[in-house]
């Protein structure tokens, strides 16, 4: 017993899990893990915060559990807070199994829970055998390296201090320290994939070699320390590849990501969390030469460019335009894209009031939009001639999608200003010109 619990210890301070004498919200189901769990930190001297859900999914036997934990916490002296959650029903609403359902409710209330009680972490009974069945089930699945090192130590305010133990190791400690705990029915039947690799698969694999789980285990470790290599390997390619724009565009720059070891990779790491699977990212390597090409995703888009892969940001706010009428004897013009003067008397949709005899003040500021198929505008220095506002911003050399979101400043129907690039002639000051104008785009 002291054995096992001096080397939970060991793996609390080895991975920073846990300050000394911390508060820390503990899952509290009733079953062997999470008992051991909590006893452990417990006799390690943590402040334990018991956390019982009640899925109602088991009938008598959820209501055993609750029992046992509310009768567990009396004896220990824990501060228990039991919830109630109808899972079917949010399982039906959300559209997720069962399974999904009670493990979003369950991190749901512990968050909660760990903001409300003041704990440092949320605590987990995950072991070492619930880590080797995750790297069987995710190698089935189709996995990257991340996806076989299983579950880590910490993942943001959960922490798993058990994972340095086996199941045969749980059952032990609890044995030696003479402690019930429920049993789950359900983890006997294989109605599940995680249950099937636990009662078939593992001790198929145990039958062909004894030490199956301990070698298992082992290369976990092996994957874990050589992740460590791979992100910090990553974070510099990605550094060299990779620049994230002010308007919230993600650009990747293709002859960099070309010169990477595996620009497959570095495209996962980008793409994955936007929602592109790996067929796509193959396919996107395929087609860097083909220039304009578009891949939608969850709604996200990416657009191969000349020299950029372009991912379209979530949202393209307009911008701000100072709007300023002064007389044309206090005019000083910048030559800077961020300001635009036009006749103010040239304007139709916009009158203005006399403030004294030398400002005026607007009494309707002009409106802004995004392009629309069929615009033209008369660009400034073209003697008013007229030009599809497509061909003008592929002159300007304008990407798919800075052409969908370039603003622009409106007079009614007519184009006054593309902006930050070009005004309309058709509102040009000139030597008849007596109020401005003058249009101010806030950095």
């Amino acid at each position: 017993m002291k054995d096992l619990q001096e080397k939970v210890m060991r793996f609390i301070r080895t991975n920073t899990l846990l300050g000394d004498g911390a508060r820390v919200v503990v899952g509290l189901s009733g079953g062997p893990d999470s008992v051991c769990l909590a006893r452990m930190l417990d006799n390690i001297g943590y402040q334990v915060v018991a956390a019982h859900c009640n899925f109602h999914l088991r009938g008598e036997e959820s209501m055993r559990d609750e029992q046992f934990v509310a009768a567990l916490c009396r004896q220990m002296g824990w501060e228990l807070h039991k919830t109630d959650f109808n899972t079917e029903e949010y399982a039906q609403t959300q559209k997720v199994s069962i399974e999904m359902a009670a493990r979003e409710l369950r991190y749901e209330h512990f968050r909660r829970l760990m903001q409300e009680t003041g704990a440092e972490a949320i605590a987990v009974g995950h072991h070492q055998d619930d880590n080797v069945e995750t790297l069987l089930l995710n190698a089935a699945r189709g996995t990257g390296i991340k996806g076989l090192c299983g579950m880590q130590p910490r993942n943001g305010a959960v922490v798993r201090p058990l994972l340095c133990l086996t199941r045969q190791d749980i059952l032990t400690y609890l044995q030696s320290i003479r402690q019930d705990y429920v049993t789950d029915h359900t983890n006997m039947e294989d109605a599940y994939a995680r249950n099937k690799v636990r009662l078939d698969v593992l001790p198929l694999l145990e039958h062909i070699n004894p030490e199956a789980m301990k070698n298992l285990a082992s290369t976990q470790e092996n994957l874990t320390e050589a992740m460590k290599v791979y992100q910090q390997a990553m974070q510099q390619a990605l550094a060299q590849c990779v620049e994230n724009k002010t308007n919230g565009e993600i650009l990747i720059h293709i002859p960099e990501l070309q010169s990477q070891p595996s620009p497959i990779s570095l495209l996962h790491e980008v793409l994955s969390p936007l929602g592109f699977n790996k067929a796509q990212m193959r396919d996107i390597l395929s087609a860097l030469t083909e220039c304009g090409k578009v891949f939608v995703a969850e709604g996200r888009r990416l657009l191969i460019d000349r020299q950029h892969l372009i991912i379209e940001a979530t949202h393209y706010p307009m911008p701000t335009i100072h709007q300023k009428v002064v007389p044309i004897q206090d005019l000083h013009i910048l030559k800077d894209p961020h300001f635009a003067y036009l006749d103010a008397d040239k304007l139709t949709t916009t009158t203005f009031t006399q403030l004294t005899t030398v400002n005026c003040q607007l009494s309707t500021h002009l409106p802004l939009r995004t392009p629309r198929t069929g615009d033209t505008f008369a660009p400034f220095g073209m003697g008013g001639r007229r030009k599809l506002l497509s061909d003008f911003l592929t002159d300007q050399k304008l990407t798919l999608f800075e052409k969908e979101h370039q603003p622009l400043l409106m007079d009614g129907d007519e184009i006054a200003w593309v902006v930050g690039r070009r005004s309309s002639d058709l509102y040009r000051v000139d030597e008849h010109t007596k109020r401005v104008l003058q249009l101010h785009l806030q950095k």
